[in-house]
């Protein structure tokens, strides 16, 4: 009876609470009744926006600092400033490998402070890759913005020679219009370009624990040299199943595995296989009479975890060397299109070289010349795209082996 009274008072109390509110239903969902209308998009308003600056000294001033970084640097800053990497090894238990008793209880603890080396490890490749892949994008809007600048200056020159001629009378001009459209074409990409650095320096400085405070620029000091041997896709292939982290992390559980530690194996597999949750059983306590007998399954269940293990292995085997060989070819066909690139870079270089020999004897033929030359500069800023885009492919495929940082990340 008491208790009922004590429950009475404690509804009646958080009913007093609750006085003054009152249930109300959700409110349906309001159907927009909108009007029909004929089609009529309002244009943009520019009323308001002003003209860019044509005067050089009112262009955006370019970085007050560069600071000089080389290909190596940036690898080895990368790989320690790994924050997964650093994280798993932070993470990992304090144990020594190394002779360990595998009957004790650290047991599970030899096995997670091996996989999170390795994950560690592989984690630090990754992040490397990453870095190197900016480095070299960085590089490539460093070189092509060297060769904006002079095609900049090369196409108002050749707009200033235009209307010299047309003001003379020749008939045979350049299209002003045409012009003057490139120009602003090249005042467009400028401002892509100095935007893509400021993105570009951001996420590289991030990767690399720099502070993100310096107003300098990142500057490539290594001169890419595009190398005359090709890659072997077979040798790619077996350096990369025998050094690559993700794959003797299979191999190293692999060999761990017996009925003490297939809790933290099958830990590890979860991380590699998220879906394996839900294949994994509960240990239920059960009397001190099944104990022989539950030893004998969970060894059997250790050989069944460790097969699984190996088949998974297997498929990640494949799967990699799968990816070895698409890099390499991808790095084959990345250096074919640099050679014909160059072809095109030299042809229109021959041609520039022909103009000039004929103006030095007096010919006309100077709008020739400068069309010329901005033909060349195109070439010259296609030939660094394509160096730029066989550096990338030569860093993923590095990346895809395993060769950017080593088994301890360093």
């Amino acid at each position: 009876m008491r208790s009922a009274w004590l429950i009475a008072g404690f509804l009646g109390t958080l009913l007093a609470g609750c006085r003054g509110m009152q249930w109300q239903p959700p409110l349906p969902p309001k159907v927009a009744n909108l009007p029909l209308a004929d089609r009529q998009v309002p244009p943009p308003d520019l009323s308001g926006l002003k003209d860019p600056p044509k005067d050089k000294d009112k262009a955006p001033a370019p970085p007050q600092a560069y600071y000089n970084l080389t290909a190596e640097e940036c690898r080895e800053l990368a790989c320690r400033n790994s924050a997964i990497g650093n994280f798993f090894d932070a993470s990992a238990p304090q144990c020594t490998p190394a002779g360990h008793n595998m009957a004790s209880r650290y047991a599970s603890d030899w096995v997670r402070v091996t996989a999170a080396g390795y994950i560690s490890a592989e984690a630090r490749n990754r992040n490397a890759g990453t870095a190197l892949n900016l480095y070299y994008r960085i590089l490539e809007l460093e070189l092509k913005s060297d060769v904006l600048k002079s095609s900049i200056a090369e196409l108002d020159a050749l707009v200033k020679a235009n209307d010299v001629l047309a003001q003379k009378g020749f008939k045979q001009t350049v299209d002003a219009h045409e012009l003057r459209k490139q120009r602003i074409e090249l005042d467009a990409d400028h401002a892509k370009l100095r935007s893509g650095l400021q993105k570009l320096n951001a996420e590289l400085k991030s990767l690399l624990a720099i502070d993100p405070g310096t107003q300098g620029f990142l500057l490539p000091a290594d001169q890419v040299k595009v190398v005359p041997d090709p890659l072997d896709a077979d040798q790619a292939v077996k350096l990369g199943l025998s050094i690559r982290s993700d794959l003797n992390l299979l191999r190293a559980v692999g060999n761990m595995t017996d009925h003490r530690t297939v809790p933290a194996v099958r830990q590890v597999i979860l991380g590699i296989v998220p879906g394996y949750a839900a294949l994994m059983q509960t240990a239920e306590f059960a009397p001190a009479q099944m104990i022989p007998f539950l030893s004998t399954v969970a060894k059997a269940e250790a050989n069944a975890v460790k097969k699984q293990v190996l088949g998974l292995l297997r498929d990640r085997e494949r799967e990699a060397a799968k990816d070895i060989r698409t890099a390499v070819e991808e790095w084959t066909t990345a250096r074919e299109l640099v050679a014909i690139a160059r072809q095109r870079f030299e042809l229109n270089q021959s041609r520039v070289t022909e103009l000039e020999k004929r103006a030095k004897v007096g010919q006309g033929v100077e709008l020739d010349l400068r069309k010329a030359r901005l033909e060349f500069l195109q070439s010259e800023s296609d030939l660094i795209g394509e160096i730029a885009k066989w550096k990338l492919a030569d860093v993923k495929a590095r990346e895809v082996i395993g060769l950017l940082c080593d088994e301890c990340g360093r």
